[in-house]
């Protein structure tokens, strides 16, 4: 009897809780309608503005799309000033550098508690921006153009799911804990993320023919990558380690 009673308890506390999950599921970041696609192979949003210039990758696909974190609102006066592609080492060191200051300039306009995600996302696409612009001038720019194509798309993956995270309702949390499937999502793709930015960064430092001063912008580009999967990592073991009353009902 006592048996039977906890089971109809349950029961009706998940089914009090159904609407809060249905609309939590139906709220996630990639899943809002119009949201845009996910990125292709070149690091643009399927359902966002074309970039016919292959340096510039998730910024301008992202211009005119909602806008999911303020990491995501890159002005228009970034886009201007960055327009051309770099074609050595010096203008690429150059544009990085306006890269960098328009952003300061635009996190100032920002409420503190957002400050920190539009750092990190801006400096990952500025490192995404200076390997793509590599591309051509070095004889590995080509395989360090497709690193950082799969990069983009992959953080772009792994920024929705933290997302999700933090959206993640209090009634959630305290009766199911974090969200380990998002979670798990991110720590995969981070791990797997880590190996391919090791892989560059050896193909980097022992290839001779790289210009010194291409080599030393590359890998200050591949250490905020690095960076970015580090923090990623640690949020995703957070998550999995918060508990809930019911964590046990989904392992």
């Amino acid at each position: 009897m006592k048996l039977l009673s906890i089971i109809l308890c349950l029961f009706l506390l998940l089914a009090a809780t159904a609407p809060a999950v249905a609309a939590e599921q139906g709220g996630r970041p990639d899943q809002v309608a119009g949201a845009g696609g996910p990125p292709d192979e070149t690091g643009n949003l399927s359902a966002g503005c074309p970039v016919t210039n292959p340096a510039l990758p998730v910024m301008a696909a992202q211009a005119g799309l909602p806008v999911e974190s303020p990491g995501a609102a890159v002005s228009v006066m970034v886009l201007a000033n960055t327009s051309h592609r770099p074609e050595n080492p010096a203008e690429l060191r150059n544009t990085i550098r306006t890269r960098q200051e328009i952003h300061a300039e635009e996190m100032q306009a920002l409420p503190v508690h957002a400050r920190a995600r539009y750092t990190h996302e801006n400096q990952v696409r500025t490192a995404v921006f200076a390997l793509l612009a590599a591309e051509n001038m070095t004889g590995i720019g080509p395989s360090v153009a497709e690193v950082a194509r799969g990069y983009n798309a992959s953080v772009n993956a792994q920024w929705r799911d933290e997302m999700a995270l933090e959206q993640r309702s209090g009634l959630m949390l305290t009766l199911f804990g974090g969200d380990r499937e998002a979670a798990e999502r991110i720590r995969v793709q981070a791990a797997e993320n880590e190996r391919r930015i090791a892989e560059i960064r050896g193909s980097i430092q022992t290839d001779p023919s790289i210009d010194p001063g291409l080599r030393t912008i590359l890998l200050e580009q591949l250490d905020q990558m690095e960076e970015e999967q580090r923090r990623l990592m640690e949020r995703a073991h957070i998550e999995e380690q918060k508990g809930g009353i019911f964590s046990w009902l989904i392992g």
